[in-house]
Order: structure tokens, then sequence, then C-alpha cells
């Protein structure tokens, strides 16, 4: 009887937690009681909403790659702007964990155990999914019987492929950036002679910085520049 009363007492969801699953969501982070220490729950929630953004970013590239596939340039490169104001938002979420000392992230650290942020299944999938665009956007070079030095050279011609190029070149700026900072922050909370949760040594994740994705859209500012100089 007394169940049945508690049951009947519950408070009903409102839409809008129904809709945003916000009982589940928030049931996701450790209770207080369970925490190793205060800035946990931070730690957590930072790094959870990278994920969900990382989903994100996953289901705008895709449909990037479909657009293309279609000759739909306006439109893929709207979405690849939606893309890099995403990773423009996560740059100050991560700045959010350098609020944390060295000492309380050692202490949070040691229940991480050997996870690393370079497990993240949504990093992963950006990592394999990311390089493809260049192959979407070369393809569609072709198709229109262009080169990439063309599209920059007259781009009043080719608005559509020029504003995707510089799209895939702004996201591929913005994952350096955010490679750069994660890099930075571990060497504040760590040192930078130290081994990282995942086993990397840190002056083997710092010659991650100079990976690029689109190597080609910056080599063609060399073209550019060269050109320039012989007129």
């Amino acid at each position: 009887m007394a169940k049945s009363i508690e049951h009947a007492a519950r408070r009903q969801l409102s839409e809008y937690e129904t809709y945003l699953h916000t009982e589940e969501l928030l049931s996701l982070q450790k209770p207080e009681s369970e925490m190793s220490h205060h800035d946990e729950l931070q730690f957590q929630v930072v790094h959870q909403t990278y994920e969900l953004w990382w989903k994100e970013v996953e289901h705008e590239l895709r449909a990037v790659k479909r657009l293309l596939g279609a000759g739909d340039y306006f439109e893929a490169a709207r979405l690849l702007d939606r893309v890099v104001q995403i990773k423009k938002l996560l740059l100050p979420v991560m700045a959010m964990l350098e609020t944390m000392t060295p000492q309380d992230f050692l202490t949070i650290r040691s229940g991480l155990g050997h996870g690393s942020g370079m497990d993240s299944p949504g990093f992963r999938k950006l990592m394999r999914l990311s390089p493809t665009l260049l192959d979407d956007l070369m393809q569609a070079l072709k198709r229109e019987g262009v080169s990439l030095t063309d599209i920059y050279t007259r781009r009043a011609r080719y608005p559509g492929l020029y504003e995707v190029a510089e799209g895939l070149l702004n996201y591929d700026e913005y994952f350096q950036l955010f490679r750069s900072q994660h890099y930075r922050l571990a060497q504040r909370m760590i040192g930078p002679q130290t081994v990282g949760t995942g086993g990397t040594p840190l002056p083997t994740l710092e010659k991650t910085l100079r990976d690029q994705f689109y190597p080609e859209l910056w080599e063609v500012r060399n073209t550019l520049t060269q050109q320039a100089s012989q007129v």
C-alpha cells in the first residue's frame, strides 16, 4: 500500500523531460557519495559533453559527404560552418578542466586507471571519417572539371566549391587547435616529460600536433603565393 501511494505521488515528467530523457541523462554521472574528489563531477560532465558533440559532428560530416556527392555544395558548406562552430564551442569547455589543480587531477586520474581521451569512441570515429571528406571534395572537383587551384583563382565562377574547401580548412584548423589545447592541458596537469593515462608519452603526443586532415588545402596556399610572386 505504501509503495503504491509513493508511486502515485511521484511527479509526472514534463514533455521536455520526456523528450530529452533528462532523468536518464542526469543519472549518468557518479553520485556525490561515490566521487573520489569534488572535481570529479566536472571532469565527467566535460568529457560526456564532448562525446555528445562528437556525435553531432559525425552526424553533420556524414551529411556533408552525401551533399558533396549530390553536388549541393552550398548546403555542404553551411553544415561545415556548423561543425566549425561546434569546434569553437568546445575549446572553452576543455578550458574548464584548467580550474583543477594538478593534485586534484591526479586524484581523479587514479580512479580513471588506463582510460584516456584517445579512447573516446566519438574522437576515434572522427579520426576515421574526417580524412575521407577530402576524397569527396576531389571527386566533386573531377566531376566539375576543375582543379583545386582553379577554385581559388576563379572563386566567383566556383563559389560553392570554394566555400566547401574553406569550410574543410576551417574544420582542420580548429581540430588542430583542439589537439594542441588537449596537449597543453596534459602538460599542465601531469608534466611535459610524463606518460599519459593511456600509456602515450607526452613527447610522442606532441608529434601529433603536426598532423593535418587536408594537407592539400594547406599546400594550395603555397601554389597561390608562388603564382602571385611571378606576376
